[in-house]
């Protein structure tokens, strides 16, 4: 039973006890009052009479007549003479007296017990007799419960007043109790967030407590996230420039080669600066390197404007003088191969010294299985075309993709409106183990199916994000596999992508927690991971459905993660309960001692907030005991699945 319940309870049964026993007491004072009251009346009464009766002829008629006349004031029950031998000598009485308005159970609960008053009439120096006088108690009684009723009405105004006082203090001493228990909730799905300190001093110590836990999470997760963000500094990244350098290069190409879908298209640029050497004979090392830099921001720049167009973007300096660009699952290489090659004639147009600036720029397409020596034989061959035009310019491949030329944009936007409205969408899964043995989850890889061809994610997921369609499809995978998931109660968990487009639509957003809340019976098997580039750009998003949705049950990771957790500062708040690394990262795990150094504090830091990590296309039995020794928990690729 809840706290709050409990002390409303502790205080509305002392208030009842309180009442209970006020009533009573004032009740039974109230009786006593009107016993004492009425005894006194009939004692008054009684020698008054006895004396009024002393003072007469001892007439039988007259003091028949008397007495009857005091009886019938109506204030009597029972007037009654007796001779000293204890006869009769007058007597008038009334049955006892039935109040209408008093209950039968308040009557007989409040029955006066009032005594008689006694007297004696005197006939000269004899005693005559003996009179009794006995009141009307009815009178009493209805004053009585006309008493007990004020007293209660009294009573009971003023318990329900100090009820809602009570309420109202009762509310505001355990407000803090409230963020009390949301930090401990908190720590608990491992969001380690701090609350003010309230100031009911038990609260306080507790929440002291929690704030300093809190606190050296925090610290100890900042130092980490600094010496990892070091070391990824050293190990992928070109000093100068602040891109990524060829090991860099080398391990996303890798990833991508590897990849499962083999309808994945990526770009690929190379950037080559020409007599780099007598360049920099001719300016100056510090002038040579702020050309460098300048390359290095035109580039950014091209690729941030046509961030629509592509999944991810890898910038790396492979050497002194050349630069590479993989853009994943874009459409067409030529806007942007143009607009690179604009932005460098612009450069190559401000000559300095007497050496005149010219790049090379080549520009093709690759997809998974593709041999990498081929393509960098092809994108070298293209870059050795364009040096010898003599002048900035662009060589590319006159090669088409299939996936570039199967539809256009209107093709596309009505198969895929086509597919959403028809719920021709379905997926297939792919199982991600434990590495002690087990199973983790099952990720699941969405499918089209149109005119009896079937389409991976990599042909039109692609032209979903550049119409805006991705959020839609991403409700329909959700209720398609929620659905299949509440059907079978034997199936095992499952991994959902969701894209950052449904999370900053509010109607998608609010569609979808909808849809959470009502398979909220299956959240301890449902997965929902986010790309850490979304996550990094969005964070308040990202951040609003991890509050939303861990509460429930759901399990909520980044996938494709390594490269930038430490751009998310609030890391340990989220609650998330895995990290999936890019696959980039654990493509060379025979290479350096370094990078395995990188991948095992990336896992420590995980595990330290409760995180579980998971690697990602594992193709060696080698790789996989590698993986272990790093502190990974799980993973996925033909190690596992062979």
């Amino acid at each position: 039973m809840a706290l709050n319940r409990q002390l409303w309870i502790a205080i509305a049964s002392v208030m009842v006890i309180a009442f209970i026993s006020s009533l009573a007491i004032s009740f039974q004072s109230a009786r006593a009052y009107f016993e004492e009251q009425l005894n006194l009346k009939n004692i008054d009464n009684a020698n008054t009479l006895a004396l009024s009766l002393s003072q007469v002829e001892k007439d039988p008629v007259l003091i028949e007549l008397m007495i009857a006349a005091q009886f019938d004031t109506g204030h009597y029950q029972r007037i009654e003479l007796n001779d000293p031998d204890g006869g009769v000598i007058a007597a008038r009485t009334r049955s006892a007296d039935h109040v209408d308005d008093v209950p039968d159970w308040f009557a007989e609960l409040a029955a006066l017990r009032v005594d008689a008053g006694i007297a004696q009439v005197q006939d000269g120096w004899k005693q005559f007799g003996t009179l009794h006088v006995e009141s009307l108690t009815g009178f009493a009684l209805e004053a009585l419960w006309d008493t007990t009723v004020e007293l209660f009405a009294w009573f009971l105004g003023i318990a329900v007043v100090l009820g809602l006082l009570g309420s109202v203090v009762l509310k505001s001493l355990t407000r803090p109790l409230d963020d009390v228990v949301r930090q401990a909730e908190a720590i608990g799905n491992q969001r380690f967030i701090t609350t003010p300190e309230p100031w009911t001093l038990e609260f306080r110590r507790v929440v002291k407590a929690m704030n300093v836990l809190t606190g050296r999470v925090r610290r100890m997760l900042a130092a980490e996230r600094s010496r990892l963000d070091e070391m990824r500094q050293r190990l992928q990244r070109d000093a100068l420039t602040g891109v990524g350098n060829r090991n860099r290069f080398n391990d996303v190409l890798t990833a991508l080669l590897a990849d499962d879908d083999a309808n994945r298209q990526h770009g690929l640029y190379l950037i080559r600066v020409v007599d780099l050497a007598d360049i920099n004979r001719d300016l100056g090392h510090q002038e040579t390197d702020a050309l460098l830099r300048q390359i290095t921001t035109r580039i950014n720049a091209v690729v941030e404007r046509y961030k629509e167009h592509f999944t991810d973007e890898h910038i790396a300096r492979l050497n002194g003088s050349d630069f590479a660009v993989i853009l994943t699952d874009l459409l067409d290489i030529d806007p942007i191969a143009k607009e690179l090659e604009a932005e460098m004639q612009e450069i190559a147009s401000t000559q300095v010294g007497d050496t005149p600036i010219r790049l090379a720029l080549s520009a093709d397409t690759f997809g998974p299985e593709q041999d990498r020596a081929a393509i960098m034989v092809q994108l070298d061959d293209l870059l050795a075309r364009a040096e010898h035009e003599q002048k900035t310019c662009l060589a590319r491949s006159t090669s088409e993709n299939s996936a570039v030329l199967l539809h256009g944009n209107d093709a596309w936007r009505a198969i895929l409106r086509s597919a959403i409205h028809e719920r021709t969408i379905h997926t297939t899964h792919f199982p991600y183990q434990r590495l002690e043995g087990g199973l983790i989850h099952r990720e699941a890889m969405v499918r089209l199916k149109k005119d009896g061809q079937t389409w991976t994610a990599g042909q039109f997921l692609p032209w979903a994000r550049r119409l805006g369609l991705l959020a839609e499809l991403d409700l329909v995978i959700f209720e398609k596999e929620l659905a299949q998931l509440a059907s079978d109660s034997a199936a095992s968990p499952i991994a959902l992508n969701l894209s950052i487009e449904t999370l900053l639509d509010e109607s998608t957003r609010n569609r979808l927690m909808s849809l959470l809340a009502t398979y909220e019976t299956l959240a301890t098997s449902v997965w929902i991971e986010i790309a850490e580039k979304a996550v990094v750009h969005h964070p308040a998003a990202f951040s609003e459905f991890c509050e939303a949705a861990t509460p429930r049950g759901y399990a909520v990771g980044i996938e494709q993660a390594g490269h930038r957790l430490m751009d998310i500062e609030t890391l340990h708040e989220l609650g998330l309960a895995y990290l999936k690394l890019d696959r980039s990262l654990t493509a060379d795990l025979t290479g350096a001692e370094s990078n395995r150094n990188y991948l095992r504090g990336i896992t420590g830091m995980a595990h330290s907030i409760g995180l579980i990590v998971i690697a990602d296309g594992i193709r060696s039995s080698e790789d996989l005991i590698t993986v272990g020794e790093l502190g990974f928990d799980g993973a996925s690729g033909p190690a596992l699945n062979p």
